[in-house]
């Protein structure tokens, strides 16, 4: 009795975790780049997941949207909804400076 049910969590734990790596996230395509004072050259999202938050080193600024998504800039981290900068459409620029973005289908 005591090695069925050992089988049986088994099976459902082996269960549960094809489930959870079966569901793909979503991503947009593309790379968003954004510069940094201070650092040399730039940075680089690639195929960014839609919805997460992404933190820039500190204040950014000239981004340029190559994914097919619309990046919603954000003034400080953490992608706070009351300090949106700007909305920057798929193949725009933008010389404003901030400090997180967020991808969303638009």
């Amino acid at each position: 009795m005591k090695s069925l049910r050992k089988a049986l969590a088994v099976v459902v734990a082996a269960a549960a975790l094809s489930t959870a790596f079966a569901t793909p996230a979503h991503a947009g395509r593309g790379s968003f780049a954004y510069h940094v004072d201070g650092w040399f050259g730039g940075f680089e999202l690639h195929d960014p997941e839609d919805g997460r938050c992404h933190d820039t080193q500190s204040e950014a600024h000239s981004a340029a949207n190559h994914t097919d998504r619309l990046a919603v800039l954000y003034r400080g981290a953490d992608c706070h909804d009351d300090a949106v900068v700007t909305f920057l459409q798929s193949g725009a620029q933008a010389p404003d400076r901030f400090g997180s973005v967020r991808f969303v289908v638009g």
